[in-house]
């Protein structure tokens, strides 16, 4: 599912039908899979590897896109959630409704923030990113602002409402709210594949290869990135909501280090050039992390996982799959 899998050569468009069929077929088998996992924890856990892989996109996409590092992916996430509890707790607005404007408030702040950052060079726009993660989780900690945002301890809400046939209730149920994680990844994984493969998506790949090239051949450099970068906050905006609702709780360490590194990490991990990836790069990275905690070596064992799939699968654990599949197509 990379570009290069589904370019237009005349091999690629017979094999189009193939792998579309075999998507939908994963799509629609996905919606069964709560059946086959043995209690909650282990829903759970895969709930939150995808919901870290949405996030682990959006990192993606910018670095093969536009080549810049985005540290701070946390900061869309955590505004969505804190929106969107914020106007269930003290405005009363239902599910929905709450969602809605929380994506909203996530993607006008990544398009602000983006018309800003766009502009320095790649260092300085990560270390922006970080700090403003950063400053957004001691804001939200506030004790003056205590009231609205629950301050450190965070913000508790009880949603009401439907979401897409779906209880906003029953969304603190892991396995009932399975679906709509795993149809908003689809959803996701889509759009970024459509974007990666349109003229746009050519265009934020050209400026990255010679920025200086395409603005002298008459091209708009600026907006497209800015563009770009507000359509990922929106999409981190939707990881956001979907683990606010899901748990019923926004906390201020959803803007942290932590969240922007595990996103960042599961996109290096699962392989930045594809949509495929970065998604299976946060289930893996999710599991081990979980793994390695209860042998109590959590940071040791993943860091030394980390560095060695930078160092021997430097293109994510997917790109050895993709190298058989090409030797099997040849033969």
């Amino acid at each position: 599912m990379t570009s290069a899998t589904l370019s237009l050569r005349p091999a690629s468009r017979v094999r189009l039908p193939i792998f579309g069929g075999l998507a939908l077929a994963v799509f629609l088998a996905g919606f069964l899979l709560p059946g086959y996992l043995e209690g909650g924890y282990l829903q759970s856990m895969l709930n939150n590897g995808f919901i870290t892989g949405i996030l682990a996109l959006c990192v993606a996409f910018v670095m093969h896109q536009c080549g810049l590092v985005l540290f701070g992916i946390a900061t869309y996430y955590g505004i969505a959630a804190y929106v969107c509890a914020i106007l269930v707790n003290s405005f009363g607005f239902s599910a929905p409704s709450a969602a809605a404007l929380a994506l909203l408030a996530a993607l006008v702040s990544a398009f602000l923030i983006g018309a800003i950052v766009i502009r320095v060079k790649p260092l300085a726009f990560m270390m922006i990113c970080l700090s403003l993660a950063e400053l957004m989780r001691h804001l939200v900690a506030l004790p003056s602002l205590r009231g609205m945002t629950g301050g450190s301890d965070g913000l508790v809400f009880m949603p009401e409402g439907r979401i897409l046939g779906i209880d906003a209730m029953d969304m603190l149920d892991s396995a009932r709210v399975w679906p709509l994680i795993w149809s908003a990844t689809w959803v996701v994984a889509g759009i970024f594949l459509v974007v990666a493969l349109s003229h746009f998506g050519v265009r934020l790949r050209a400026i990255k290869e010679n920025e200086e090239r395409m603005r002298f051949s008459g091209f708009d450099t600026y907006w497209p990135r800015v563009l770009a970068f507000a359509g990922v906050g929106l999409a981190a905006g939707v990881a956001g909501v979907l683990q606010a609702l899901a748990s019923g709780f926004a906390s201020p360490e959803m803007f942290s280090i932590i969240t922007s590194t595990n996103a960042l990490l599961a996109a290096i991990t699962g392989g930045v050039s594809s949509v495929v990836g970065p998604v299976l790069g946060g289930v893996i990275y999710t599991w081990a992390i979980s793994e390695f905690g209860a042998m109590g070596y959590s940071q040791l064992f993943t860091g030394i996982s980390v560095i060695l799939v930078i160092l021997f699968i430097p293109r994510g654990v997917l790109h050895p799959l993709r190298l058989l599949l090409r030797k099997g197509g040849r033969a």
